[in-house]
């Protein structure tokens, strides 16, 4: 049959043969000018658009507002609704005007990246941030109105950890570069192993200029983390005061196997960014500077390493775990070439540093390196897979990323029901499901009231509690030991000392738990008059 509408052996020598028509010329542009101003010269090229700098830098900002906007204004508009609904529907029908100042402060994660030091760069450039002083604005002198009066940066070092010898601690030269922005941003420089520090809150408070508080006094929680059932125990205060916090950071990366360091990494920054926030007076949002790329390969990875359940809050642009303040992350749609094109048009490259090398924390054998490239853990193989395949099908990220905001979260943030390890809410079934796809023994299914109690009064008694029934699937995949472990080894294990923070939401998982209690039985309790 031909390409027209009459059959092969019928048409006449009339009708001739019916032809497909011919696809119009489509005019193509010329690739070396620019595709938005189409006068200056392109130079570059992303997902087959040129663009020269100015133009480029104006529709990375874009991007960047066109995510930021919507969320203050939605915020704005609810705030308002019960007051003046009239007020709520200008604030939330701004259009492309700034939102108006949120009254608060802004709390921003730096980790040195080409992508946290793009977004407090522009936030900085484009007046975002106010310095403290309630100075009145004059807008007939072309000044603009502050969405934050005040400025945070908080900046995490692990250079401690790794080990790799162009691992160096960066903090001093990330501080200089933002006191030389002159937008009287207060620094909060922090270790990694000040999550073993009894003074942390304290010292924080120091920083910021608050007052100090009588801190959290314990000696703290051991764990043996060669026994799948995880058992915990009281620490003498003796044995707890001869080692530094990061001596007892580094015993807990040496215990585990080199693919659960990172994850635990993880969770040790963002619990120094939630302790941070919750002290900070009147922090109303957090920003963190993720990218589309790093998105995607969260994604992966994280599905890879059993967080499923949580992956819809963890990759979500905004999430509100608590009243106080609001998490952010404005970048999520621009991907990691562009975050470095705008620093090396920026003239920061000398200050950026891309490779947080986790994977080399904590001891390393020969056996650790049978990756690619020596690559130990899910997070690094995820990120060259992406990386390599990104080179030849740029919409790679993209289509993760639509993938991944599809994912909803099944689950309900109930208080009291969340991981004492990552803080996220806990799957009910994660222990059944885990017992299901290991190989080792690992303890039953139990109720959380139950295992709370049992916890606690181990604790209160000096007996042994049981971890592995409170962590989500993801921390109890990162704390199981490996399947092969000799008994030479369990025999010589030795317990490590928990972080403080996972003390503390142990006990106040406990404190939750008896209130709980006490709401339901109130009816039936006599009252004192």
């Amino acid at each position: 049959m031909s390409c027209g509408d009459i059959p092969d052996g019928l048409a006449t020598e009339e009708q001739g043969e019916a032809l497909m028509p011919r696809k119009k010329k489509i005019q193509r542009f010329d690739k070396s000018l620019c595709q938005k101003c189409r006068e200056s010269k392109s130079m570059y090229i992303i997902r087959n658009v040129t663009y020269c700098k100015p133009c480029f830098e104006y529709s990375l900002f874009t991007r960047f507002i066109r995510t930021l906007h919507p969320i203050l204004k939605t915020e704005a508009a609810l705030n308002l609704k019960e007051k003046d609904k009239k007020q709520s529907r200008i604030a939330l029908n701004q259009g492309g005007t700034r939102p108006d100042t949120t009254n608060g402060s802004i709390l921003i994660g730096l980790s040195g990246g080409s992508s946290s030091i793009s977004l407090l760069n522009m936030l900085i450039e484009r007046e975002y941030i106010g310095k403290g002083d309630d100075k009145k604005i004059d807008r007939t002198k072309g000044e603009k109105q502050p969405v934050w009066n005040k400025g945070y940066i908080i900046h995490v070092d692990f250079s401690d950890l790794i080990d790799d010898s162009n691992s160096q601690d960066r903090s001093d030269i990330l501080k200089q570069w933002v006191e030389s922005k002159e937008n009287e941003l207060v620094w909060i420089g922090l270790k990694a192993y000040d999550v073993y520090d009894a003074n942390l809150k304290n010292k924080i408070r120091k920083i910021v200029g608050l007052s100090e508080e009588k801190e959290f006094e314990s000696s703290g929680i051991a764990v043996d983390l060669k026994n799948p059932d995880l058992p915990i125990f009281p620490i003498a205060s003796s044995s707890s005061s001869t080692s530094t916090p990061l001596d007892q950071l580094r015993s807990i990366l040496a215990t585990l196997p080199p693919a659960s360091r990172p994850s635990l990494l993880s969770s040790i920054l963002n619990s120094l960014i939630t302790v941070t926030s919750d002290i900070i007076p009147n922090v109303s949002h957090v920003l963190l500077g993720e990218t589309s790329t790093r998105q995607a390969q969260r994604l992966i990875s994280g599905t890879a390493l059993g967080k499923g359940y949580t992956l819809p809050l963890e990759l979500a642009v905004t999430n509100k775990p608590y009243s106080k303040y609001t998490i952010l992350k404005p970048m999520k749609d621009i991907t990691i070439k562009e975050v470095s094109i705008y620093t090396h048009l920026k003239g920061l490259n000398s200050i950026v540093r891309n490779d947080r090398k986790w994977d080399y924390s904590g001891p390393i054998s020969k056996k650790d390196s049978r990756g690619k490239d020596h690559t130990r853990s899910l997070e690094s193989l995820t990120e060259q897979f992406i990386a390599n395949l990104g080179v030849t099908h740029p919409a790679t990220v993209s289509t993760i990323n639509r993938t991944g905001d599809k994912l909803t979260f099944t689950g309900e943030k109930q208080k009291g029901i969340s991981c004492p390890v990552c803080q996220m809410p806990v799957d009910p079934n994660a222990l059944e499901w885990k017992s299901r796809t290991a190989l080792t023994s690992l303890p039953s299914k139990a109720n959380v009231e139950t295992v709370v109690s049992e916890i606690d009064q181990g604790l209160d008694e000096g007996k042994q509690g049981r971890l592995a029934t409170l962590l989500c699937y993801a921390c109890l995949t990162t704390f199981t030991p490996p399947t092969v472990v000799s008994k030479v080894i369990r025999e010589e294990a030795t317990p490590v000392q928990l972080p403080i923070w996972v003390e503390q939401n142990l006990n106040g998982r406990h404190e939750m738990g008896r209130n709980e209690m006490r709401d339901e039985i109130k009816d039936f309790l006599i009252s004192e008059e």
